[in-house]
């Protein structure tokens, strides 16, 4: 098993669920339709509950401030995770005096549903009788620069493997050195003596980012998809999907810190 791993250590980027809710995927974020730019909702995610603050306006075409406090009920049979509950109209103190939450008003208004994937989520909310459904996706200010020296661990899982012995999990131990350009990823990694190097794509979709291409090891090569790249100055994480000439699937995750 441990050559094994040694020989997927590109795959390693690669995994499902790394996040920094523990929840599920994070889902925090602003986010927005870019087809109606002017508009858009910000997601505070923490394990179960996303709370979302939405910048909207009303029949007088000025400003209205709703908020929407959504709990986890489950998933979708696509697999987006809902979030469902009440939509909220509050109203309170001038902002140029003394604020007294006292005289904060709070009406329901109605219900929000938010269903999301990694990077894109359906919004349906009412108020007052009125009924909206956008489709969503995060917004994007910047691109992280994820180029940096890291060390870590991949956890990877393996089916379809032509040596039977090949599947299954393995863990690795790993250096990393990644190249990052606002459409360009680069990686190596070095575990245990084997190198592996992957080129790629990259896209940022908020704070998450993603990519996309091939990795070569000693004997072997294939085909990556890595998502939900988060990253701070600390280090990242992803999760992964690839093939290659030995097996079929491959799925895992990694965690990287900067050295």
């Amino acid at each position: 098993m441990k050559k094994f791993a040694a020989c997927l250590l590109s795959v390693w980027l690669f995994s499902p669920f790394a996040s920094a809710n523990t929840f599920t995927t994070d889902l925090t974020d602003l986010w927005w339709n870019a087809n109606e730019s002017g508009w858009g909702v910000t997601a505070t995610h923490q394990r179960e509950i996303v709370f979302l603050t939405f910048f909207v306006y009303g029949t007088n075409n000025r400003a209205t401030f709703y908020t929407g406090q959504a709990s986890y009920t489950g998933q979708s049979n696509s697999g987006a995770l809902i979030f469902s509950g009440p939509m909220y109209e509050t109203a309170g103190p001038w902002l140029g005096t003394f604020f007294n939450p006292n005289l904060v008003s709070i009406r329901q208004v109605g219900t929000v549903t938010f269903a999301a994937f990694v990077d894109a989520a359906t919004l349906n909310y009412s108020v007052d009788g009125t009924f909206v459904t956008k489709a969503l996706t995060r917004q994007t200010f910047r691109n992280n620069d994820l180029t940096g020296s890291y060390a870590g661990v991949i956890k990877e899982t393996a089916t379809g493997c032509a040596n039977n012995a090949n599947n299954g999990t393995a863990e690795t131990v790993v250096g990393v050195s990644v190249t990052n350009s606002a459409t360009n990823f680069a990686m190596t990694t070095n575990g245990n003596g084997t190198v592996c190097n992957y080129v790629g794509n990259y896209r940022q979709s908020g704070r998450m980012g993603s990519s996309t291409g091939t990795y070569q090891c000693p004997g072997l090569s294939g085909s990556y998809e890595l998502v939900e790249i988060e990253a701070n100055p600390s280090g990242m994480t992803a999760r992964f999907s690839a093939s290659d000439n030995a097996c079929s699937q491959i799925t895992g995750r990694f965690g990287f810190v900067t050295r």
